[in-house]
C-alpha cells in the first residue's frame, strides 16, 4: 500500500544547495532510462495489474514528477534531448533512427556523459543509445569511457541469449560469457553492477575520490515482449482471475485506429516485473556497498507506453490517458520520472511540469557543477523544484512529430500552456483544444468554444517551432 499523496515539497531550496556544498566527495549520478514505459506502468502512478514494487519504493524515496513529459513521442528523439538538453528538431532527430540510416547525434555537442566527463567523473553508458549506427557515433565517442551492450538497432531481436538470431553470435553486444535461458535486463544489470564496483576503493581500482556517472538504459520494456516463463506463468493466471480469459478491451481511436483499455497483457507485466527486480537489485546494491547516500539517483522514459496500433492494441494500457507511444496527446509523452537523493532530497510529488531536457541542467546542479546554458538551451534545473520553493506551473512546453508512424500517427504537433493542451495533426483538419484540469483523457475537444484559445496556442506553438528548428 502506498502512502498518501505528498503535494508539497517541505525542503528548502536553501538547504538543498547548503547540503550540496557541505558534500565532502561529489556525488554519483545514475540514470536508469527505460524504454516504452507508460506513464501508468507503475504502481505508484496507478498500475493494479503490474508489480513493480522496488520502482514504487524508490518514487517514495524521492520526488515523484506527476507532470513529467518526454522530450518526444518516440525514442531516438527523446534520447537526444537527455544527452543534449536541447529539443530534439533542433539535433536534427525527430524521428526513430532506422538500422540503415545515418542520421545521428552530431559529435559537436556537448552531451551530459562530457559534461561529467570533464569534471572528472567516471562515465559509463550501458544498453539502448539508437542515436546512429557508425562507430564513431556511439557512446564512447560521446563521453562514456565505459560503454557496454550498445546495439545498433532499436531494439533486441530476442530478450533471451543470444540475444539476436545469428548464429552463435548477438545482436547485443559485449554478452557473449552468457548462456541460453539468460535474459537480457539481468545481464545488463550485472553490468551496471560491475561498473560500480570498478570504482569502488575496495576492488583496487579506480581512485577513492573519483565519483561515477552512469546511464543504464534498459531494451524494457520494448518489443519483442519477452520474459521468463515463471513470470509469465504468474500473470496468466492474474489475468484470469482479474480479467477473465477473454481478450483484452480496445478503445476506438483517431484514424480508425485502436488502443488497449486495460492493462493485463501477461507477458508485458512479466517484463516489467523482471525490470522491477533488477531496479532492486542495483539499489541493494548501492545500499551494501554505502553508497546509496552518496548517489543521486533519476528514473524516466523515452515515450509513453506502446497501447496503440492500427487493430490490435498494445501490449499494455496509458489509461486514463489518451493513445500512447508515437501519438503527442498524454499518453505518447507523459511518462513516469522521479528523482532520488536519499538524506538530501525530501520525499515528494509535485504537479510540476518537466520535460528531458530538464535532466541535464538539473544534475549539473545538484553535482555542484557549473552549468552549460548555451548547450542545454530548452532544459531547466529542476533545483528550485526539488527544493519547494518553486512549483513551476506557469511553464509552457511542446512538441512536434512531423512524422507517420506504424501504429496509424499522422504528423502532428502539440503545446501545453498551464491545463490547456491543443494538438494539431497534418493538413485541414482542425486543431484540438483539451483541459487537462477536467480532463486528463483528453476526450472533449474544446475548441469550437474557445476560439481564441485555440489562436493564441497556435500562435504560441507557431513561435516554438520557429525558435526551435
Amino acid at each position: 500500500m502506498h502512502r498518501p499523496l505528498k503535494t508539497l515539497l517541505t525542503l528548502s531550496a536553501f538547504a538543498l544547495s547548503t547540503i550540496v556544498s557541505a558534500q565532502t566527495t561529489r556525488p554519483n549520478v545514475l540514470i536508469f532510462f527505460i524504454d516504452d514505459l507508460g506513464w501508468t506502468d507503475i504502481g505508484v502512478n496507478g498500475s493494479t495489474f503490474h508489480e513493480t514494487p522496488h520502482i514504487d519504493a524508490l518514487a517514495d524515496s524521492g520526488v515523484n514528477f506527476k507532470r513529467s513529459y518526454s522530450a518526444n513521442p518516440v525514442c531516438s528523439p527523446t534520447r537526444a534531448a537527455l544527452m543534449t538538453g536541447k529539443a530534439p528538431q533542433r539535433v536534427g532527430i525527430t524521428q526513430w533512427i532506422p538500422t540503415r540510416s545515418k542520421i545521428a547525434l552530431p559529435l559537436s555537442e556537448v552531451t551530459i556523459g562530457e559534461a561529467f566527463q570533464e569534471a572528472g567523473y567516471r562515465t559509463g553508458y550501458i544498453g539502448k543509445w539508437h542515436l546512429g549506427k557508425e562507430d564513431s557515433k556511439q557512446p564512447q565517442y560521446q563521453g562514456f569511457e565505459y560503454t557496454k551492450a550498445v546495439n545498433r538497432a532499436g531494439q533486441p531481436a530476442s530478450f533471451f541469449y543470444p540475444f539476436g538470431k545469428r548464429k552463435g553470435g548477438s545482436s547485443v553486444p559485449d554478452l557473449q560469457n552468457y548462456k541460453p535461458g539468460d535474459y537480457l535486463t539481468d545481464a545488463l544489470t550485472d553490468l551496471a553492477i560491475e561498473f560500480i564496483d570498478q570504482g569502488s576503493p575496495a576492488t583496487g581500482s579506480g581512485q577513492a575520490n573519483e565519483p561515477f556517472f552512469l546511464c543504464l538504459a534498459h531494451y524494457a520494456v520494448h518489443t519483442p515482449i519477452q520474459a521468463p516463463k515463471p513470470l509469465i506463468q504468474k500473470y496468466e493466471a492474474k489475468k484470469r482471475e482479474l480479467l477473465g480469459e477473454g481478450k483484452l478491451k480496445l478503445t476506438e481511436e483517431k484514424y480508425n485506429t485502436r488502443s488497449t483499455a486495460v492493462q493485463g497483457d501477461p507477458a508485458y507485466a512479466a517484463m516489467m516485473e523482471n525490470l522491477d527486480n533488477n531496479i532492486g537489485r542495483v539499489m541493494d546494491h548501492l545500499k551494501a556497498k554505502g553508497l546509496l547516500e552518496d548517489t543521486i539517483i533519476v528514473f524516466s522514459s523515452d515515450n509513453g507506453g506502446l497501447a496503440h496500433r492500427k487493430q490490435t492494441g498494445g501490449p499494455t494500457s496509458n489509461a486514463p490517458l489518451r493513445s500512447g507511444k508515437a501519438f503527442t496527446y498524454e499518453g505518447g509523452v507523459r511518462i513516469p520520472t522521479m528523482i532520488s537523493w536519499v538524506g538530501n532530497i525530501q520525499p515528494a510529488t509535485t504537479e510540476a511540469p518537466i520535460i528531458t531536457m530538464d535532466l541535464y541542467p538539473t544534475l549539473l546542479d545538484l553535482a555542484g557543477l557549473p552549468l552549460k546554458p548555451e548547450q542545454h538551451l530548452d532544459g531547466q534545473s529542476l533545483k528550485p523544484i526539488l527544493g519547494g520553493t518553486d512549483s513551476n506551473t506557469r511553464r509552457v512546453l511542446a512538441w512536434t512529430y512531423p512524422h507517420e508512424h506504424g501504429n496509424g500517427h499522422k504528423p502532428s504537433d502539440s503545446i501545453l500552456n498551464k491545463d490547456w493542451k491543443l494538438i494539431r495533426f497534418e493538413g485541414n483538419e482542425p486543431s484540438e483544444l483539451y483541459n487537462l484540469s477536467t480532463d486528463i483523457g483528453e476526450q472533449t475537444n474544446l475548441a469550437k468554444q474557445n476560439p481564441e484559445k485555440v489562436k493564441d496556442l497556435e500562435k504560441q506553438l507557431d513561435a516554438w517551432l520557429e525558435t526551435t528548428k
